[in-house]
């Protein structure tokens, strides 16, 4: 009878092609080190390779592929393995990092890497199913992640902005409530300087303040933007230089909310297409639901739910040594950022919304713990809950004591 063979197909994935390293069971290098560019022909090339490889290995090969998980370089040869039946264990970056640690030469090159992945494959447990099975998810998880960035560089224009006004508008903020609001960029859009307000008849000012604020700003309350124009020290001489900035923010501001708008409505429709119950969870919301389950993606991956609070890098670090233990309470921050950053903001509402969530928030603050301690454990136990909610794919119902 036959034996089966198992061939490691170790990958590492750069943005323009991927270093390949193939290793049998013993860890004998059967390729070095073999080049293929993100094509289907190359990846063509790299079958024909493996079946070179099969054709001289007596009995049967079965064959495994392992690659880090750096997002948008490793999804298309992820998916194009995957689709094409083969068995693809993703791996953290934190794990090949450990795992290249034990080697005693500080050294770090693409044939490396993929030569580490292929032993980490050798050493661990095959995969038994595909870590990306819902792309859905992975959808939502890039269309938050773009929504994210947008805000990012919406509150870079909005600082600039303000930075400017304060500039040629000295004390802006005693007559505007928000300069970034919708009445204050109708103002700076159409007038940008002060010496443009006066220049205008204050009943044409007024009726574009009455219109932009809804009547919700007053004839009086106008009448002191509008005295506070002329009234103020200014630069006359960076007056134009500087109204060609302010105008040309409040395009890229109009622009992001255009953008943030469609980015957000293309997140409800995937919300909609995926119908998870993430949303019946105290403190998650629209804006947090997709947030939280578009990092996380498929919980069927994470067989504990210590697992996921790993992940999300809410699990605190322990240091120990002998008798030696130190439990400093920080948590490890490992993970996605922006998972921990949608956890924390739940938390703070679940805290306040919740009853047993509140219950156990109380509890950690007079067991002495800092109010970021506290809501860190609180977030954890919001995570647990999510957990048990996509798991089971059930609503969470509030335990009544």
């Amino acid at each position: 009878m036959n034996a089966t063979t198992i061939l490691y197909v170790g990958i590492d994935v750069s943005k323009d092609k991927s270093d390949i390293c193939i290793k049998d069971k013993l860890g004998n290098d059967l390729i070095h080190r073999l080049i293929i560019a993100n094509k289907k022909a190359d990846l063509g090339h790299l079958y024909e390779t493996i079946e070179r490889i099969r054709s001289k290995t007596p009995g049967n090969s079965d064959i495994i592929f392992g690659m880090e998980a750096t997002g948008i370089y490793s999804l298309p040869l992820y998916s194009a393995l995957t689709r094409d039946g083969h068995k693809v264990k993703l791996y953290n970056p934190i794990q090949t990092n450990g795992f290249r640690k034990m080697n005693i030469r500080k050294t770090k090159t693409d044939p490396i890497d993929a030569a580490i992945i292929a032993d980490m494959l050798r050493f661990s447990e095959p995969p038994q199913v595909n870590p990306i099975k819902d792309l859905n998810l992975y959808q939502l998880r890039e269309l938050v992640r773009i929504r994210d960035r947008l805000i990012d560089k919406q509150t870079v224009c909005k600082v600039q902005l303000v930075r400017n006004i304060d500039t040629i508008w000295p004390d802006y903020s005693s007559v505007m409530k928000s300069a970034t609001g919708a009445t204050s960029i109708a103002i700076l859009k159409k007038y940008s300087v002060p010496s443009k307000v006066r220049a205008e008849s204050f009943e044409k000012f007024y009726e574009l303040v009455k219109m932009k604020s809804r009547s919700k700003i007053s004839r009086t309350m106008a009448e002191e933007i509008y005295t506070h124009a002329g009234n103020i020290l200014t630069i006359p001489e960076l007056d134009s230089i500087i109204s060609v900035e302010i105008k040309t923010l409040i395009t890229e501001l109009e622009l992001y909310d255009e953008q943030i708008r469609s980015i957000e409505k293309r997140i409800d429709q995937m919300m909609n297409l995926i119908d998870s119950k993430i949303m019946s969870i105290p403190g998650i919301g629209d804006t947090l639901g997709p947030m939280i389950l578009g990092e996380i993606g498929d919980a069927q991956r994470f067989p504990t739910a210590k697992k996921l609070i790993a992940f999300a890098g809410l699990d605190p670090i322990v240091s120990q040594s002998g008798r030696f233990e130190n439990k400093s309470g920080r948590i490890s921050k490992r993970g996605s950022p922006l998972l921990r950053k949608g956890l924390f903001l739940a938390a703070n509402v679940a805290r306040q919304n919740d009853e047993n969530l509140k219950r156990f928030y109380d509890k950690k603050i007079s067991e002495g713990k800092h109010h970021y301690s506290a809501l860190n454990a609180v977030a954890a136990k919001v995570l647990r809950i999510v957990y048990w909610v996509l798991k089971n794919d059930k609503e969470y119902q509030t335990q009544v004591n």
